[in-house]
C-alpha cells in the first residue's frame, strides 16, 4: 500500500537513497513530474473525459501536497530573498484559485481545456522563477537535511489526503483508478470517488382498496 502511494508521489522506499537526496534535487523531480503529466493531459483526445480528469486529480494532488512542504520547510529558509517569497506565495494562491475552478467544472471540453492551459502556464513560470531564483539561495550545506525533513512531512501529509478507504482500495486496484470519476455529472474533486448516491427510500406497502377489504369481511 505504502509502496504504491511512494509511487504516485516520488518517494523512495530506500533508506539510503531518502538520506541522500537533497531538497533542491527533491522538488526538481517534483516540477518534472507535474509538467510531464500536463503533457500527459494534452495529449489525450477531446473524448477520452474519464482519462483527463484522472490525470488532473494526480495534477492536483502533486500540487497541493508540494505547495504545502515549499510553504512550511522550503521558504523559510530562502536566504536574502523576501521578494521572491511573497511572490512565489501569491502564485500559490493564484494556483489555487485556478485549480478551484477546474474542480467545479462538469463537463470537460474546450473551456477547461483553456482553464487547465492557464494552470499549465502560471507552473511553468512558477517553477522558472522557484528553480532560478529561489532553489540557489538555500543554505549549500543543509540542503541534505532540508530534504530529510521535507521526506518525513511529505509521508504525514499523504497519510492526512488520502482516507482509509482509499489507502484499501490502492492496495487492490491500479494506480490510476484512484483518481476515477464519472465522464459527466462530477465536477473534478478527489470527492468525486467517494461521494455516493442516497439510496431510494423503500416505499411502504399500498393499503388494500375499500372494495377488497369489503370482499374480505364478506368471506
Amino acid at each position: 500500500m505504502n509502496k504504491i502511494l511512494n509511487a504516485i508521489f516520488g518517494l523512495s522506499s530506500e533508506s539510503g537513497e531518502a538520506a541522500h537526496a537533497d531538497i533542491v534535487e527533491m522538488l526538481k523531480a517534483d516540477h518534472r513530474r507535474v509538467i510531464d503529466l500536463f503533457a500527459k493531459y494534452e495529449k489525450l483526445p477531446a473524448t477520452a473525459t474519464r482519462e483527463k480528469r484522472k490525470v488532473l486529480r494526480e495534477i492536483f494532488a502533486e500540487l497541493e501536497i508540494h505547495t504545502k512542504l515549499e510553504e512550511e520547510l522550503v521558504y523559510p529558509e530562502v536566504e536574502g530573498a523576501e521578494e521572491h517569497v511573497t511572490e512565489a506565495q501569491e502564485e500559490h494562491h493564484v494556483i489555487d484559485l485556478i485549480i478551484a475552478e477546474i474542480k467545479k467544472v462538469r463537463s470537460m471540453n474546450e473551456k477547461t481545456d483553456a482553464k487547465v492551459k492557464v494552470l499549465k502556464e502560471m507552473i511553468e513560470h512558477h517553477v522558472k522563477e522557484e528553480e532560478w531564483e529561489m532553489l540557489p539561495r538555500l543554505p549549500q550545506d543543509e540542503l541534505e537535511e532540508i530534504g530529510a525533513k521535507v521526506k518525513v512531512r511529505k509521508e504525514e501529509l499523504l497519510g492526512k489526503e488520502f482516507p482509509e478507504k482509499h489507502m484499501e482500495r490502492a492496495g487492490v486496484q491500479p494506480v490510476e483508478e484512484l483518481y476515477g470519476g464519472s465522464e459527466t455529472g462530477e465536477g473534478i474533486s478527489d470527492k468525486d470517488a467517494t461521494e455516493q448516491k442516497p439510496v431510494a427510500k423503500e416505499s411502504a406497502p399500498k393499503s388494500k382498496s375499500k372494495r377488497a377489504r369489503k370482499k374480505h369481511s364478506a368471506a
